[in-house]
């Protein structure tokens, strides 16, 4: 038995966009014809690969390990077209995204992959900032051939590198007044401050929560005065506005890369976790902030 490249091109298309009249644009092919080629699709493997329910289309356990298949089977195809060319002898090429969450995107990751995407500028590596609520789903999805989290997911199919770790502390405007009362957060959503006052393991204190959006915004409203926040240490150096306030205990977490396990790894794939595990934990060293703060 072999697939059919035309119903496996249309298997992907539908399984990226997870809609099938936008698939059926990106392949330039009527809806009716696209459907036609997964039912046979379908049909071939004895599966059926996905679930369709009113407004919501989703992959099947099936429909998953093929997308991998097929995301794998790429990788592979992209990295021989790439090396048979002359031109590009002692080059990595490629197509790569990795995605993370704001307070090590910019300040971390950023940095770490800048060196190689300097030395091999025919690599295409994309960045995706998401909160890490949102970032196991694009993974799931394979919009992300990386993620980055501050835990680890637990699933047999995923490979995970702790870079280093991402040290909380609690700082205030060197400038101004802050109320002792107020903390700044992205959004209602984001854990910052609670797991932190949880982790200190005593009665947290009575507070007020205030919103600025996105991390930047919370060290520009510290900064303002506006309020304390819990805040990793490492986007603190250079800031002498900012000061670390004393009485509490360490807390870490883990900053984790995520891939999936496969039998075969791309040359550009095994560059990108190398760099990241050679230098993130650099930019996560706590010791370079710390003696920025004048505590």
């Amino acid at each position: 038995m072999s697939l059919s490249s035309l119903q496996l091109d249309a298997f992907v298309a539908v399984a990226r966009l997870l809609n099938f009249s936008k698939a059926a644009e990106s392949l330039f092919i009527t809806q009716s014809a696209l459907s036609q080629r997964i039912k046979n699709l379908e049909q071939t493997i004895g599966a059926n690969l996905f679930i369709r329910e009113p407004g919501n289309l989703r992959l099947t356990d099936m429909g998953q390990r093929l997308f991998r298949y097929c995301t794998v089977k790429d990788s592979m195809e992209q990295e021989l077209l790439f090396n048979l060319l002359p031109s590009n002898e002692g080059q990595l090429g490629g197509i790569t995204t990795i995605g993370a969450f704001s307070s090590i995107l910019r300040s971390v990751i950023i940095p770490s992959m800048s060196s190689l995407l300097r030395k091999n500028p025919k690599i295409q590596c994309n960045f995706i900032h998401k909160e890490t609520q949102g970032l196991p789903e694009l993974f799931e999805r394979s919009e992300c051939n990386f993620i980055l989290l501050d835990y680890p997911l637990e699933a047999p199919d995923i490979e995970k590198v702790v870079l280093g770790y991402e040290e909380y502390v609690v700082i205030e405007s060197t400038e101004y007044k802050c109320p002792e009362n107020v903390f700044l957060d992205n959004a209602p959503e984001d854990p910052a401050t609670s797991d932190f006052f949880l982790h200190q393991g005593i009665e947290p204190p009575e507070y007020n929560r205030r919103f600025m959006g996105e991390t930047y915004g919370i060290i520009a409203g510290v900064e303002a005065g506006l309020g304390r926040s819990v805040m990793p240490v490492h986007l603190l150096a250079g800031r002498p506005h900012l000061r670390k306030v004393e009485g509490f205990k360490e807390y870490r977490k883990p900053i984790t890369l995520h891939y999936r396990k496969q039998s075969y790894y791309p040359d550009l794939h095994k560059a990108v976790v190398n760099q990241l595990s050679e230098n993130c934990s650099k930019y996560l060293n706590p010791e370079i902030a710390i003696r920025t703060l004048g505590s």
